[in-house]
């Protein structure tokens, strides 16, 4: 018995719908998976910017224990097109930027090799530059003849002192490390630059020879 041909004009016209609907949910899930795919990127560029700010940042500070000298660097965040801030403890630098897709701040964290001596200026710190270090051993631990810089070192024949001095940095460091933890340096303007310095402390052999023990100070007081 054959099919009408009304019979078969509705069963094609279904079949070209459901083909329509097909082609349409298809289009669709290619459209969607392209935008998301398009947005995993956007965000996954800006935390590729954001670690490459913090990956510098760290570069430098590492940069400054490799020098032999005394040395202060006035350091200046990479210029962008968009804002972003920064946070330093002696354990990491953090960058943050908005404007992520998937969250709204998108962070990126790159390890310290060193541990540098952070020197936060809203913090009611004894030194917060080398000048201000030395002043600082001179008269706490120098008994007024011994600053550890070059032309006051500290005697090695007076290993009490040099004992002091040294658990002092240790405790300095371990305090500011434990502080910083909580609440890191935060650098809000990226247009102002902080400073780097290498400061060496100076010991002294009875024969004259010098030994030096070098750290590293981050701080955002402009040098005199």
């Amino acid at each position: 018995m054959s099919k009408s041909p009304h019979l078969l004009d509705d069963i094609r016209g279904i079949v070209a719908w459901l083909i329509s609907q097909i082609g349409l949910l298809l289009a669709a899930g290619v459209l969607i998976a392209s935008i998301a795919s398009l947005t995993f990127y956007s965000d996954w560029q800006k935390e590729a910017e954001a670690k490459a700010i913090a990956s510098e940042i760290a570069t430098a500070i590492e940069t400054m224990d490799l020098k032999s000298e005394s040395n202060i660097t006035p350091y200046v965040f990479p210029f962008k097109n968009y804002h972003y801030n920064v946070t330093i403890s002696t354990e990491y630098v953090t960058v943050m930027r908005e404007g992520g897709t998937f969250t709204d701040v998108i962070t990126a964290r790159e390890a310290l090799l060193i541990k540098p001596f952070i020197r936060p200026a809203a913090w009611d710190l004894a030194w917060n530059t080398s000048e201000e270090l030395y002043d600082f051993l001179w008269r706490t631990y120098g008994g007024r003849q011994y600053a550890g810089n070059d032309t006051h070192p500290f005697p090695l024949n007076n290993e009490n002192l040099v004992k002091q001095v040294k658990q002092y940095f240790s405790d300095e460091l371990a305090r500011t490390a434990l502080q910083l933890a909580r609440q890191p340096l935060r650098i809000e303007d990226t247009n102002e630059p902080i400073f780097l310095e290498k400061a060496l402390i100076y010991f002294k052999h009875g024969n004259g020879d010098l030994d030096t023990m070098g750290i590293v100070i981050i701080h955002q007081e402009v040098p005199s």
